[in-house]
This record gives structure tokens, sequence and C-alpha cells, in this order.
């Protein structure tokens, strides 16, 4: 229970755990009201919208009612529909029509009223009289009568009509409504009504004074019908996202967010299957959440500064209340990590015991004492052991201490129970310096060689340390442990041909006890003949053949054949050392001993092959040493004798006691080059300096240099310097000469 307690700083951490934890419950129920509080604002405005746009969808269908009203009562009007039936023009009878057509055209928002006599082709307005089609301002008008149908009756037409007056240079945008009748073959009569953009603008401002978006109208090929902004009205929106799928919609009213003019919205529709438009009201997201996003950042502010709060006053508070609790807690831990430590250091000084008795009954102390520390194993039943080495022990020893090594040992031991305890019960014990040994229950059903894998993999990962896995026999009782023990040791030696990191199991290696092994006693003297001689190539392969045959015995047989060779090898060397008085420098006393250490076969040859390496290089420096020697002789003789022309191999030879044939092989080797030529060499350096400083005849020069003749001399000469005799003079003298004038 006091392990998760902290050694220091226990109430400044539990106060800032606090703090966290109450500024996460802010930040948590803040980003939940906050999302709600988008869904709410987001319902708030749709609906708004809605309740908008069903206002501005009733003004337009009042506008759509109006212009009927003022279509029937021109209709009924006998006076006014006169003028779709005159086929001439009477002065009073037209003025009694404006009159009356004039107070139509009074009504709100009407711009201007036609009446289109077709068979006259003649405009009659209710701000001028007739008017041929030719010259009416409006030609706009003029257009569309020509092709439009009955079927087209009160549908609005966005459209422009230009300023027919000479005081402004404004054009004006009207919805234009058409009435055409037929009055026979070729004969149509229309009445046409242009009602100001401003009816709807005021009733879309009227209703978006403080909203920011905005709200326009737009017919089903995307034009827009009405704004606020004239300049966007007939502009066409129709390849933007929102437009696209209001069009593509066959709901009569919603709502949805998407981009207007690149700005994400919120945007909500309503429609008039009457007039065959679109009322739109977008708001930017932006703006929508904005009060809410505002509580969001106060909220986030709060929930910091609850944060920082915490933090100042934990670390306020720590030292004061930390101190006796520190003091206490440390105790507490002090006291129950030496109960845990002497309670640990006693079950494996128990188990330690265990595995050095001979007994094969527990003794009643020891039984006990098992007892109290809990052991998992009981005393009855099939026991097996696992003897685990670390590999590279020389190494290991060097590389940590003793506390670091007993560490490894301990995480080795825990990786080894985590491994077993999951299958079998099992108790660990640090044996030695170099190896552990895990004792558990087997049923015989275990897969042994996948535990033994598992455990290597996992030291080798973790802790990276290599080592072997001994499995002992089958023992029925745990009193066995010490003869259990006893067989692993045994087997764990068999690593010296397994290798690093091998499975052993003691049965199999008991096998090889009984198998007989007959030492190479031949080989082993063809191995001291060569060495004897100094064909080390020869000592080195069988040498190591002779240790090979030892594999598939037991390893008594290695350490016996090893230390056999071993003693052969150092009889020979001491042999050699006393007939030549040269000395190989080996200690051989060490050597052994650094044999007897190595953990693998291929480590023992790998030490013997050194040994014959180092032993030749010995051999070489003292055949070297008389080489040159022998060299120094030979220069000594051939510097003091050149000038003889007897002075050759078969004269130096007979000198030196010496084989001819042999001395010029030996000269060739190591020089590359015959004794003559060598001898050559010296007499022709000898003949240069006296043509350089001397008068002398050449043929004086050759004769005093050991030449038989002149024309020879001539001959060798010009082969070694490249010039005869008689140039080289010349030569030699005009550079001297040259080099005294320059001084």
């Amino acid at each position: 229970m006091l392990k998760w307690v902290p050694e220091k700083h226990f109430f400044s951490s539990l106060l800032l755990y606090f703090s966290t934890l109450v500024s996460l419950v802010i930040l948590t129920v803040s980003y939940i009201l906050y999302v709600q509080f988008v869904d709410i604002e987001k319902h708030n405005i749709f609906e708004r919208g809605e309740e908008s746009l069903s206002q501005i969808s009733t003004t337009a269908d009042s506008m759509l009612e109006n212009v009927k009203m003022a279509v029937s009562q021109i209709l009924l009007d006998k006076e006014i529909t006169r003028v779709f039936y005159l086929s001439e023009t009477e002065p009073q009878e037209m003025q009694r029509i404006g009159e009356r057509l004039h107070l139509i055209g009074s009504m709100p928002f009407l711009h201007s009223v036609y009446l289109y006599n077709s068979k006259m082709d003649l405009f009659y307005t209710n701000q001028q009289m007739l008017i041929p089609s030719a010259g009416f301002h409006d030609q706009g008008i003029v257009e569309l009568l020509k092709t439009f149908e009955p079927s087209q009756n009160f549908k609005p037409i966005t459209r422009r009509i230009p300023n027919s007056t000479h005081f402004a240079n404004m054009d004006y945008n009207v919805y234009t409504f058409i009435y055409t009748e037929s009055m026979g073959p070729d004969s149509r009569n229309s009445i046409v009504l242009n009602i100001t953009d401003s009816w709807m603008i005021n009733a879309i401002s009227s209703l978006d004074k403080s909203q920011k978006g905005g709200i326009f109208i737009m017919d089903s090929g995307g034009v827009l019908v009405s704004s606020v902004y004239k300049d966007q009205t007939l502009s066409n929106v129709r390849r933007q996202e929102f437009a696209q799928t209001i069009l593509q919609s066959e709901d009569v009213s919603g709502h949805f967010i998407g981009e207007v003019d690149g700005a994400r919205s919120l945007v909500t529709y309503a429609s008039s299957e009457a007039l065959g438009w679109k009322f739109v009201r977008y708001m930017p997201y932006r703006d929508a959440i904005q009060e809410v996003s505002r509580i969001r950042g106060t909220t986030i502010l709060v929930a910091l500064a609850v944060f920082l709060a915490g933090l100042a006053l934990a670390y306020a508070t720590s030292r004061r209340l930390n101190r006796p609790v520190e003091h206490l807690t440390e105790k507490l831990l002090r006291q129950s990590d030496a109960i845990r430590e002497h309670s640990y250091k006693g079950k494996q000084e128990t188990m330690r015991r265990l595995l050095a008795a001979e007994e094969t009954e527990l003794p009643h102390g020891v039984k006990r004492k098992l007892a109290e520390f809990g052991c998992k194993l009981p005393p009855e039943g099939p026991v097996r052991m696992l003897l685990l080495m670390v590999d590279r022990a020389k190494a290991f020893a060097s590389q940590y201490n003793s506390r670091d090594r007993e560490l490894l040992r301990f995480g080795i031991m825990n990786i080894a129970a985590e491994v077993i305890e999951g299958r079998a019960r099992c108790e660990t014990i640090d044996a030695n310096e170099d190896h552990l040994v895990v004792l558990f229950r087997d049923d015989g059903n275990q897969d042994l060689e996948a535990w033994a894998r598992e455990i290597q993999l996992n030291v080798r990962d973790h802790l990276k340390l290599s080592v072997t896995a001994v499995f002992s026999p089958w023992g029925t009782r745990l009193s066995e442990a010490g003869s259990l023990y006893h067989a692993c040791r045994e087997a764990a030696a068999y690593r010296v041909f397994a290798g690093w990191g091998a499975i052993l199991y003691a049965e199999r290696t008991e096998r090889l006890e009984a198998v007989t092994y007959r030492y190479p006693v031949q080989k082993e003297e063809q191995m001291t003949d060569a060495l004897m001689l100094g064909h080390m190539g020869e000592v080195r392969n069988l040498c190591l053949s002779i240790l090979d045959s030892t594999e598939g015995s037991s390893y008594r047989n290695l350490h016996l054949t090893m230390s056999r060779l071993f003693f052969a090898i150092h009889m020979v060397a001491d042999t050699l050392e006393k007939a030549s008085g040269f000395g190989f420098d080996v200690r051989f006393h060490e050597l052994f001993a650094e044999l007897s250490e190595l953990e693998r076969l291929e480590d023992m040859k790998m030490k013997f092959s050194e040994l014959f390496h180092h032993m030749e290089r010995r051999m070489n420096e003292k055949k070297n040493a008389k080489y040159d020697e022998l060299m120094n002789r030979i220069t000594e003789m051939i510097d003091s004798q050149f000038m003889n022309e007897d002075l050759g191999l078969d004269s130096i030879a007979d000198a030196l006691n010496m084989s001819p044939v042999y001395l010029g092989r030996l000269i060739k080797k190591y020089t590359s080059k015959s004794l003559v030529d060598y001898i050559n060499e010296v007499r022709i350096e000898k003949a240069a300096g006296m043509l350089r400083d001397t008068d002398k005849l050449i043929a004086a020069i050759a004769h005093d240099t050991g030449f038989t003749g002149n024309s020879y001399f001539g001959r060798v000469f010009k082969k070694y310097k490249g010039v005869t005799p008689n140039e080289y003079r010349l030569q030699s003298r005009n550079s001297a000469q040259g080099m005294e004038e320059a001084e």
C-alpha cells in the first residue's frame, strides 16, 4: 500500500491533481455546453430565417394579387378596353381612357401600365398617349411580346427599364407582369404592369435591419430578382454551391450549412410556386456563433485561472504540509524495505541450502522456513530444474561491479519467473556469480524448449545478455533439488560444444559420458614433428583437427585432449628454445589458465591459432636476424675484395662455409637479385667515383675494380649508368666546371 505514495510533495501533488481535475471538468462541461448552444443557436437562426422568408413570400404573393386586381379593373372598365378594339384614334376618347388609366397607374409601387393593341401595333401607357412600337422607349417589352404566350400570364419577369426622361440618368429595376388575350388570328391584346422592385426591397430591408448576412430572391434560373444592393439585381449566382443545392432541392423550404461568396454560412430558403421564386436568407457561421464562442473563450480563461491558482497554491503549501508526511513515509518505507529484503534474503539462503543438500528428505527446519517464506512448491510432487548460465562470464564479471551483477541476475530471475509462472508454479534462486536456478512443477506436458527460447529472447532484448539454458531430469520431490542441481552443473559443461545461447538437457548429456573416445596419438606426433621443423600451417591444421575429434564425446575428453596438446606444444617449444637460445616469449602457465576458462570449443581453437601465429612470427624474426647477419658479412667481403677478379659466388660460399647453390638461392630470395649483380653494382659505383675524382686511365680503373677486360667493363658500366665510362667522365667534369663558373 505504501509503494504508490510519493516520497516528496504529496500535498502539492494532491492540490495540483484536484486543480487539474477541476479544470478538465470545467473544460469538458464547457465543450458539451458549447456544442449544445451552437446547435440551439443554429436552430433559432433557421427558425427566424424561415419566419422572415415566410413574411417576404407573403408580400410577394400580395404583390401578385394586386397585379391581378389591377388587370381585372382594366378588363372590367369598358372605357379602357376600347383601346383594344379601336381601328383609329379619336383625341377626346383617348383623353378619357388616359384619365382612367392614370388612376390605375397611381397604385403604390406601380411603375407603369402598358396597353398594347396588336392590330394597330400601338402602345398606350399611363404616362403617354398612343405610341407605335417602333418608337416606344421600352424596346425590351416589345421583344418580349413578340414571343409571349398566354400560358405565361402573371409570371413575373425581372428586367431593367431605361429612363425615358431627361432629368435623371437612371434605369429602373421592375417586375413585369403580362396578361395577353388572343382576339383571333394574328390579333392579340396585352396588358403590361411594371412593378418597381422597391416593393420587395422595402419588405427585405424591414426584416433585415439588425441581422448580419443578407436576404435575396432568385428565380428558377439562379438570377437574382431582388436584393438590398441594387447592383446585385439580375446577377446570376447559379454556379455557386448554395444556389445549386436550393435549385436542385424538391422541398418547398429548408435550411443547410453551405458556402456563400466563399464564406461558410447558415442558409435558409423558401419557395413561391405562383411566382417561381426562391427566397433565400444567409448568415455567416462565424457571426452566428460569435456570442457562443465568446462564452467559450471566457470559460477557457476561467479554467486556466483555476489551474494556475491550484499550481500556485500547491507550490506555496508543499513544504509546510509535506515535511512531516515525508518523514513518516520514509520511515515506513525503510521498515517495509528492510522486512522485504530480510524475507527475500532468508528465502534465497534457505533455497541455496536446499541446492547444496544431499538428503532425500527435507529437514524439518528447512520445511518450516520454506512455509514461512511462502514457497510456492509443495514438498512432494514432480519437480524439475532450469539452470540459466550467463554467457561470457569473464567479460560479465569485468564489465559490471558486484552490485550491478546482482541486479542483472535479479532481472534474469524476474524474466524467468514471468515466463514460467503463467504455466507452472516456480521458485527462482540466485545460485552463483554466473548462474541462477528455477525450480518448477512439471507434469510432463510442457514445451520446455519454447520456455527457454522465450526467456533467452527477453534477456537479450531487455538486459543485453546471453544465457545458456540447462534442464535437469525429473525429480519426484523438492528434497531432490541438490541432485538435480548437480546434474545441471554437469550438463552445463557441454556448453563448450553447443555454444552460447544453447539449450541443454541433462538426460542427453549423460549419454555422452558413455561414448568411447580414442586420442589420435599419430596426429600429435605429426604435429610435434612439424613444429620442430617450423611448419606452422601444418601444426595449426593438425591441432585443430585433434580438438574437433572430441565432438560427440564427453566434455572431460575435450579438456584432457586440450591439456595433452598444450603440454606437447609446451615441451617442443621448450626444446627449441634451449637448442637455439632464442625465446618464444610465451607465458605458458598463464596461457593454460586462460584456456581452462574458455567456454566454447571455438574459443579454444582460436586461442591455439593465436599461439601458433605468435610462434611463427617469432621464428620468422629469428630467420630474419640470421639473414641480416649473413648479408652484413657478404657486404663486408664485397666491399673489401671488389678489386679481386676471382670474387664470386664460389669464393664467398667457401669463405662462409656454405653451399654455393643454397647461398645463391638465399640471396635471390631476400634481395630479388643474383650475387653477381650485387658485386657488379658495387664495382660500378667504385669505378664511377674514380672516373669523377681521378685522371686514371679507363683500363686502369677497370683493372682496379676487378673487371677482366676493358670491353666487358664498358658493357657493364653502360648497363648500370646508361653511358660509356668516357662519356660519364666528360659529363661529370662539365658539370663540375659549370658549378665553378656559377660560383
